[in-house]
Protein backbone atom coordinates (compact mmCIF):
# COMPACT_ATOMS: atom_id res chain seq x y z
CA UNK A 1 0.00 0.00 0.00
CA UNK A 2 1.19 3.32 -0.77
CA UNK A 3 1.67 6.00 2.03
CA UNK A 4 0.25 9.06 1.12
CA UNK A 5 2.39 12.06 1.68
CA UNK A 6 1.28 15.96 2.63
CA UNK A 7 2.73 19.40 3.94
CA UNK A 8 1.41 21.78 5.74
CA UNK A 9 2.17 24.24 8.76
CA UNK A 10 2.26 22.81 12.24
CA UNK A 11 -0.73 23.34 14.44
CA UNK A 12 -1.73 22.28 18.34
CA UNK A 13 -2.50 19.32 17.92
CA UNK A 14 0.77 18.07 16.30
CA UNK A 15 2.67 18.49 19.10
CA UNK A 16 2.70 15.19 21.38
CA UNK A 17 3.33 13.45 18.17
CA UNK A 18 6.26 15.47 17.23
CA UNK A 19 7.44 15.71 20.48
CA UNK A 20 7.73 11.72 20.68
CA UNK A 21 9.82 11.85 17.36
CA UNK A 22 12.27 14.27 18.88
CA UNK A 23 12.23 11.90 22.20
CA UNK A 24 13.06 8.79 19.87
CA UNK A 25 16.12 10.77 18.08
CA UNK A 26 17.54 12.62 21.17
CA UNK A 27 15.77 12.15 24.56
CA UNK A 28 16.81 8.28 25.22
CA UNK A 29 19.58 8.34 27.84
CA UNK A 30 17.25 9.03 30.67
CA UNK A 31 15.94 7.69 34.01
CA UNK A 32 12.48 7.08 32.80
CA UNK A 33 10.35 7.41 29.40
CA UNK A 34 7.92 9.77 30.97
CA UNK A 35 11.05 12.36 32.10
CA UNK A 36 12.50 11.56 28.71
CA UNK A 37 8.91 12.54 26.67
CA UNK A 38 9.18 16.07 29.28
CA UNK A 39 12.26 16.97 28.27
CA UNK A 40 11.56 16.58 24.40
CA UNK A 41 7.63 18.46 24.75
CA UNK A 42 10.54 20.99 26.77
CA UNK A 43 12.98 21.07 23.35
CA UNK A 44 9.63 21.45 21.39
CA UNK A 45 7.88 24.19 22.61
CA UNK A 46 11.31 26.32 23.05
CA UNK A 47 12.08 25.63 19.77
CA UNK A 48 8.23 26.44 18.61
CA UNK A 49 8.77 30.23 20.64
CA UNK A 50 11.71 31.22 18.89
CA UNK A 51 10.55 30.21 15.63
CA UNK A 52 8.20 32.06 13.11
CA UNK A 53 7.92 29.62 10.50
CA UNK A 54 6.77 25.81 10.35
CA UNK A 55 5.92 22.92 7.88
CA UNK A 56 5.02 19.44 8.98
CA UNK A 57 4.68 16.33 6.90
CA UNK A 58 2.32 13.96 7.72
CA UNK A 59 2.53 10.28 6.45
CA UNK A 60 -1.12 8.89 6.24
CA UNK A 61 -2.00 11.99 8.02
CA UNK A 62 0.18 11.38 10.95
CA UNK A 63 2.85 14.11 11.40
CA UNK A 64 6.18 12.14 10.64
CA UNK A 65 8.70 15.17 10.30
CA UNK A 66 8.74 18.87 11.17
CA UNK A 67 11.21 22.02 10.18
CA UNK A 68 11.10 25.36 11.98
CA UNK A 69 12.64 28.36 10.59
CA UNK A 70 12.92 32.26 12.19
CA UNK A 71 13.60 35.03 9.43
CA UNK A 72 15.69 37.40 12.24
CA UNK A 73 19.23 37.76 12.57
CA UNK A 74 19.21 37.38 16.57
CA UNK A 75 16.91 34.41 18.48
CA UNK A 76 13.98 36.65 19.86
CA UNK A 77 10.93 35.15 21.28
CA UNK A 78 8.62 34.98 18.46
CA UNK A 79 5.49 33.54 20.50
CA UNK A 80 5.47 34.33 24.55
CA UNK A 81 3.01 31.48 24.83
CA UNK A 82 5.15 28.31 23.72
CA UNK A 83 8.03 29.80 25.88
CA UNK A 84 5.43 29.94 28.90
CA UNK A 85 4.77 26.30 28.22
CA UNK A 86 8.12 25.31 28.18
CA UNK A 87 9.18 26.89 31.19
CA UNK A 88 6.18 24.37 32.88
CA UNK A 89 7.38 21.45 31.23
CA UNK A 90 11.01 22.46 33.61
CA UNK A 91 9.28 22.73 36.34
CA UNK A 92 7.87 18.79 35.77
CA UNK A 93 10.97 17.65 34.80
CA UNK A 94 12.53 19.14 38.05
CA UNK A 95 9.64 17.53 39.89
CA UNK A 96 9.95 14.57 38.48
CA UNK A 97 13.63 14.54 38.24
CA UNK A 98 15.60 17.09 40.17
CA UNK A 99 18.79 15.69 39.22
CA UNK A 100 18.72 14.61 35.02
CA UNK A 101 16.79 18.27 35.15
CA UNK A 102 19.86 19.40 36.45
CA UNK A 103 22.12 17.75 34.39
CA UNK A 104 19.90 18.70 31.43
CA UNK A 105 19.90 22.56 32.14
CA UNK A 106 23.79 22.64 32.38
CA UNK A 107 23.82 20.77 29.09
CA UNK A 108 21.46 23.57 27.53
CA UNK A 109 23.59 26.47 28.86
CA UNK A 110 26.90 24.64 27.35
CA UNK A 111 26.16 23.65 24.48
CA UNK A 112 24.62 27.21 24.13
CA UNK A 113 27.51 29.09 25.60
CA UNK A 114 29.79 26.91 22.64
CA UNK A 115 27.11 27.64 19.88
CA UNK A 116 27.42 31.38 20.43
CA UNK A 117 31.42 31.03 20.08
CA UNK A 118 31.11 29.39 16.71
CA UNK A 119 28.27 31.17 15.17
CA UNK A 120 30.23 34.21 16.11
CA UNK A 121 33.13 33.27 14.40
CA UNK A 122 32.18 31.97 11.42
CA UNK A 123 30.58 33.84 8.24
CA UNK A 124 26.58 33.20 9.53
CA UNK A 125 26.87 35.35 12.37
CA UNK A 126 23.96 37.86 11.11
CA UNK A 127 22.41 34.84 8.94
CA UNK A 128 18.68 33.53 9.30
CA UNK A 129 18.32 29.67 10.91
CA UNK A 130 16.48 26.59 10.79
CA UNK A 131 15.86 26.33 14.01
CA UNK A 132 14.91 22.65 14.47
CA UNK A 133 14.66 19.84 11.71
CA UNK A 134 13.27 16.20 12.69
CA UNK A 135 11.92 13.23 10.92
CA UNK A 136 10.56 9.69 12.65
CA UNK A 137 12.70 6.95 11.82
CA UNK A 138 9.54 5.11 10.33
CA UNK A 139 9.36 7.49 7.75
CA UNK A 140 13.55 7.99 7.17
CA UNK A 141 13.73 7.49 3.63
CA UNK A 142 10.89 8.76 2.05
CA UNK A 143 12.62 12.27 1.49
CA UNK A 144 10.83 13.90 3.80
CA UNK A 145 13.81 15.90 5.46
CA UNK A 146 14.61 17.47 1.91
CA UNK A 147 11.05 18.53 1.16
CA UNK A 148 11.25 19.93 4.51
CA UNK A 149 14.93 21.46 4.24
CA UNK A 150 13.52 23.17 1.38
CA UNK A 151 10.46 24.21 2.44
CA UNK A 152 12.80 26.34 5.24
CA UNK A 153 15.11 27.61 3.18
CA UNK A 154 12.42 28.86 0.51
CA UNK A 155 10.84 30.31 2.81
CA UNK A 156 13.86 32.36 4.35
CA UNK A 157 15.15 33.08 0.69
CA UNK A 158 11.42 34.55 -0.30
CA UNK A 159 12.26 36.14 3.15
CA UNK A 160 15.09 38.22 2.27
CA UNK A 161 17.93 36.36 3.84
CA UNK A 162 20.54 36.10 1.37
CA UNK A 163 22.45 33.12 4.61
CA UNK A 164 21.01 30.72 6.80
CA UNK A 165 22.53 28.57 9.14
CA UNK A 166 21.73 25.83 12.00
CA UNK A 167 23.60 24.01 14.27
CA UNK A 168 24.09 20.19 14.81
CA UNK A 169 26.60 17.62 16.35
CA UNK A 170 27.54 14.02 16.22
CA UNK A 171 24.47 12.92 17.55
CA UNK A 172 22.95 13.92 14.91
CA UNK A 173 22.92 13.22 10.61
CA UNK A 174 24.76 16.40 9.77
CA UNK A 175 26.16 14.49 6.32
CA UNK A 176 22.16 14.96 5.44
CA UNK A 177 22.92 18.88 5.42
CA UNK A 178 25.96 18.30 3.52
CA UNK A 179 23.98 16.51 0.76
CA UNK A 180 21.93 19.76 0.81
CA UNK A 181 24.57 21.72 0.23
CA UNK A 182 25.46 23.17 3.46
CA UNK A 183 28.91 23.77 4.00
CA UNK A 184 30.55 23.32 7.77
CA UNK A 185 30.92 26.86 9.41
CA UNK A 186 32.55 26.02 12.20
CA UNK A 187 33.10 22.66 14.60
CA UNK A 188 34.17 22.64 18.50
CA UNK A 189 35.08 19.20 20.39
CA UNK A 190 33.96 18.29 23.40
CA UNK A 191 36.98 18.10 26.39
CA UNK A 192 36.79 14.42 28.21
CA UNK A 193 35.19 16.57 31.16
CA UNK A 194 32.73 18.03 28.92
CA UNK A 195 31.29 14.98 27.42
CA UNK A 196 29.30 14.15 30.47
CA UNK A 197 26.82 16.78 28.89
CA UNK A 198 27.98 17.54 25.47
CA UNK A 199 28.04 15.40 22.11
CA UNK A 200 32.06 14.57 20.80
CA UNK A 201 31.38 17.67 18.30
CA UNK A 202 28.87 20.89 17.88
CA UNK A 203 28.62 22.26 14.53
CA UNK A 204 27.61 25.43 12.75
CA UNK A 205 26.41 24.64 9.22
CA UNK A 206 25.68 27.48 6.81
CA UNK A 207 24.48 27.71 3.42
CA UNK A 208 25.14 31.05 1.11
CA UNK A 209 22.00 31.33 -0.62
CA UNK A 210 23.55 34.76 -3.08
CA UNK A 211 26.15 32.05 -4.19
Amino acid sequence: MVSRVTYRPFIEDDFEEIARILQEAWHTEVPSEEYGFLEACNDLAYSLSISSFSQVALVDGVPRGIVLARPEAKRVQQNKRWFTISKDYFRRMRTLEPEAAAHYWRSIELTGAKNDKLIANSAFADANEITLLAVSKSARGMGLGGVLADAATSFLSEAGASKIFLYTDTDCTWQFYEHRGFKRAGTYRSTRDERRLLPKELYVYGLDLSA
